[in-house]
């Protein structure tokens, strides 16, 4: 139960074990239906947030698309609660972000005591006490981190002009059209930088559910030329849970062979730090930098499953991404040994 409760599966494994008639402890059950209870009431209190600041958006002409859980929640899934989240996040124009950033903190709205770096892609968190729940929302600017700069820029302007609607509590939303989602979602969960937590299962879910739903009406064109990296990792999930055959033919892609490792995350450095490692061997986090298994590779990079791309991945690719990282690192270091000299 834990692990379905940090993987951000105890709704859907609830529903499931219900549907399934499957056999088990009924402790078991009650846990997961406990989860689901909370996870429901709790995103009953998010959407009624954005809801109110969707308004206060509407009254001085902010405009907005909502992004990730806050939208799937609302549009994929059959039941709000099925698909926990933990914040509300929301896309803007930088202009615009600014602006909707003092508005809400005109409207009782705190400003946490995060600190975030310069130009990153969202404001500070903002925190809002609600039916006992503290609700936070995150206002961006940008769809994805810029360190290291390898994500492709997508503008507010063009992604609103494909946007999709839908109603929150009697107030009209938007958000990201479904390929523009897909991609959204993959980078998140799946190309994230390698300082991120590993990917969990809901991305996994959240990926599926979208496409296995929307399959006929995907335009798998655009997913094929626009995003290249998404297409081939499409064909790579089939490995983690089997593709409908309707999807198959959309990505026949699938029936290459398994590669090695797969559903294994990224573990090494600079994810796990050295120093700070726990249980671990110096041996082990390197070996899991450098070699990590072909499934992340072919899907962190995009490569095809030949010998040749992986070989390529692994002695050039690979390694130079890491050397950006050590890059930044250093960079850093520098920043702090000049900041500690001037105090």
């Amino acid at each position: 139960m834990f692990q379905a409760e940090l993987q951000g599966m105890g709704p859907l494994l609830y529903r499931h074990l219900i549907s399934s008639g499957a056999m088990v402890p009924d402790s078991f059950l009650r846990g997961l239906r406990f989860l689901c209870l909370r996870h429901r009431r709790a995103n009953e209190l998010l959407m009624s947030t954005l809801r109110d600041v969707l308004s206060l958006f509407a009254a001085e002409g902010i405009q907005s698309l909502v992004l990730k859980g806050a939208a799937l929640c609302q549009t994929l899934y059959p039941e709000s609660g099925l698909r926990p989240m933990r914040d509300i996040d929301l896309l803007l124009t930088k202009e615009d972000a600014q602006k909707a950033h003092a508005l809400l903190q005109k409207n009782g709205f705190l400003l946490s005591s995060e600190v975030l770096p310069n130009h990153y892609y969202h404001l500070p968190p903002l925190l809002l006490s609600s039916g006992g729940m503290q609700v936070c929302v995150e206002l961006h600017h940008g769809l994805f981190p810029k360190d290291p700069p390898y994500y492709r820029e997508m503008g507010f302007t063009d992604l609103f002009e494909g946007a999709v609607s839908f109603v929150v509590d009697g107030v009209t939303a938007y958000t990201l059209a479904d390929e523009d989602m897909l991609y959204h979602l993959f980078q998140h969960g799946f190309h994230a930088p390698l300082t991120y937590e590993p990917y969990k299962s809901i991305s996994v879910a959240d990926i599926v559910s979208l496409v296995e739903a929307r399959g006929d009406t995907l335009d798998w064109e655009k997913i094929r030329v626009e995003y290249p990296g998404l297409y081939r990792a499409l064909a790579l999930f089939h490995h983690l849970t089997p593709w409908s055959e309707e999807v198959l033919k959309r990505i026949p892609e699938c029936g290459q062979g398994t590669p090695s490792r797969v559903g294994e995350p990224f573990v090494g450095w600079p994810r796990v730090k050295i120093l700070q490692r726990k249980n671990q061997s110096i041996m082990n986090v390197l070996q899991a930098t450098f070699f990590p298994g072909n499934w992340w590779l072919m899907l962190y990079y995009g490569t095809s499953g030949s010998l040749v791309s992986i070989l390529w991945c692994r002695i050039f690719r690979h390694p130079m991404h890491l050397l950006r990282w050590i890059k930044i690192y250093g960079i850093k270091s520098l920043k702090k040994e000049e900041q500690g000299r001037k105090k």
